[in-house]
């Protein structure tokens, strides 16, 4: 239980990182609530080893639901292959980076 509240811990703080990109923050978080959500409903259904299986589920899915989760706005790839972000209720460009 004590390592579980250690991974929980860890994947807030990851999380929580101001300099890292939206888009890894949103990944992290999904992956940290993933593994815990997954952890608690393995072990309370089939135990330890259902517990590990629950989790590396739960993190991979909640991973990939978590980059799947977009700021509000419109993007515009040009000629160039640059990514432009484009308010969708504003017409003014701003480069994305």
């Amino acid at each position: 239980m004590r390592g579980l509240l250690v991974v929980m811990a860890a994947a807030l703080v990851l999380s929580g990182c101001a300099a890292s990109p939206q888009r890894d923050r949103n990944i992290l978080l999904g992956a940290g609530v993933g593994a815990g959500v997954g952890a608690l409903i393995g072990s309370a259904t089939g135990g330890p080893p259902a517990m590990w299986a629950g989790a590396a589920i739960g993190a991979v899915s909640g991973g990939v639901i978590g980059s799947l989760v977009k700021d509000q706005a419109c993007y515009y790839r040009n000629k160039r292959g640059e990514l432009w972000q484009v308010p969708c209720d504003d017409p003014r460009v701003v480069r994305a980076d």
